[in-house]
């Protein structure tokens, strides 16, 4: 990837394709580590805790969905799930004691959450409190799909303290919504709609934008009725076409749709977040909007942040625990990772034992994260709260490169995203990674594309310099 200090825009010479990503990343496992030792790590040295919890039923299986998740088949699967989601806490409880650390934000994504009935949903949330310190909670998500949503549902959501109902809406356009397999109606969505808005402070639906065949006027009619729902927050994507279902991919190629260049999704990205300013909404993170928080002129809000997200691109003292299967647990020189399989991870908890792969990394990489992560998702980096002396100089040399690019604000406490070097926080990611970090996720790119099922135009991209 090339940056164009230079060039009044177009600051690099493409555009990476996976927006989402975890840094460091899970390497092979190095003799000696255990979760044993990374959960001790992890107390040792976090301050603030995240927890994701995995629940990976679906009825329907969304095409352009790449997480790990099944369709539902009866309520016996879901209940034996939850019995082993329980025992997974106690083993590592057993471990270390959980609560040393306090938990600012919980996050229950799937699958579909909201396929656990209201009495799974409190015994989570029981054991959850029983396991670990909810003293300073700020944010508590929990994703839903909007068939499966009750009032009974939602009053279990709100015993346990969810303050974050999600879901996915992702389009209004009627072709594309079948394109996506997604089987709610309008009607249905509106309906769950009001039942969040009416019992939660906050409620969140994502949006995607850029698909092969669409253009500004279908991003344009989305836009307005996604702000009319009247939700406190929504989330703007990209279509991530490198990890997209290869039963989309397959749509797409019989409908013979043209490919949307790099240029003209990042057209519709600058789009988007003008008719979100005008709309009321600030930005927050690099693709999250809020409702009446702070001017139109922000580059983004101070007033309003993703919590979960402060850990999972965050400061070096903030981890996360994960659970579930495929479940990811990023702690102080550590990365755990659960198996995808469900039966596996049945199996391997009835032992007694926990189905994870465990890897070490260098501490300096937990170091450079607020600088390589957190300043390009959030926006800032307090300078005091990142010890430079530990962060490796090829890093320190790229944030000096950006600074000259016009990116980011090298101000007097901290570091800053310009309103330009908001729109490239995908790719500032990516740049500021050490190159061995950068050449494992340009292998996760190669190897999603190589089979031939998934296919890219070249100019999705790069761009025309």
């Amino acid at each position: 990837m090339q940056l164009f200090s230079d060039a009044p825009l177009l600051k690099f010479d493409r555009q990476f394709p996976i927006y989402n990503f975890f840094f460091p990343g899970q390497r092979a496992a190095r003799e000696g580590a255990s979760v044993r030792k990374a959960l001790r790590s992890g107390s040792q040295h976090a301050t603030s805790r995240a927890l994701y919890f995995h629940i990976p039923f679906c009825e329907t299986i969304c095409s352009f969905c790449p997480f790990t998740r099944g369709t539902f088949r009866n309520a016996d699967v879901i209940e034996n799930y939850v019995v082993d989601l329980l025992k997974e806490i106690e083993l590592k409880a057993a471990m270390v004691d959980l609560r040393a650390v306090p938990v600012r934000a919980i996050f229950f994504g799937g699958g579909t959450p909201s396929l656990l009935s209201p009495e799974q949903i409190r015994r989570i949330g029981e054991s959850i409190r029983r396991h670990f310190d909810l003293s300073r909670i700020e944010e508590y998500s929990f994703e839903i799909e909007v068939k499966s949503l009750t009032e009974e549902k939602a009053s279990a959501m709100q015993d346990i303290g969810v303050t974050h109902p999600r879901f996915g809406l992702q389009t209004f356009n009627p072709r594309w919504r079948e394109m996506f397999d997604l089987t709610a109606t309008l009607d249905q969505v509106h309906a769950a709609t009001q039942c969040l808005t009416s019992r939660f402070p906050y409620q969140s639906f994502d949006l995607l934008y850029g698909m092969s065949g669409t253009d500004e006027d279908m991003l344009l009619r989305d836009l307005e009725q996604a702000v009319a729902m009247r939700t406190t927050n929504i989330d703007v994507y990209p279509i991530d076409n490198v990890m997209t279902q290869v039963t989309l991919h397959r749509k797409i190629a019989k409908a013979g749709y043209s490919p949307t260049s790099a240029a003209r999704k990042f057209s519709m990205r600058l789009l988007a977040d003008e008719f979100m300013r005008h709309a009321g909404f600030s930005p927050h993170n690099g693709h999250g909007y809020v409702r009446g928080r702070c001017s139109p002129d922000t580059v983004v809000s101070a007033e309003y942040s993703f919590v979960y997200h402060e850990h999972v691109y965050g400061y070096d003292d903030c981890d996360l625990l994960g659970f579930g299967v495929n479940a990811i647990s990023a702690v102080f020189g550590h990365v755990m990772t659960n198996t995808h399989s469900r039966a596996i991870y049945h199996q391997t908890l009835g032992q007694g034992q926990l189905p994870t792969a465990v890897s070490e990394h260098e501490p300096a990489l937990d170091y450079a994260r607020p600088l390589i992560l957190r300043l390009p998702y959030h926006g800032a980096v307090e300078k005091r709260l990142v010890d430079l002396s530990k962060v490796p100089e090829d890093v320190c040399d790229r944030l000096r490169r950006l600074i000259e690019a016009g990116l980011v604000d090298d101000a007097a406490e901290s570091y800053r995203l310009t309103r330009l070097g908001w729109h490239w926080y995908v790719n500032m990611m990516v740049y500021l990674m050490p190159s061995r970090e950068r050449a494992m996720l340009n292998r996760l790119v190669v190897t999603q594309l190589a089979p031939g099922e998934r296919s890219m135009d070249i100019s999705e991209l790069r761009f025309a310099h």
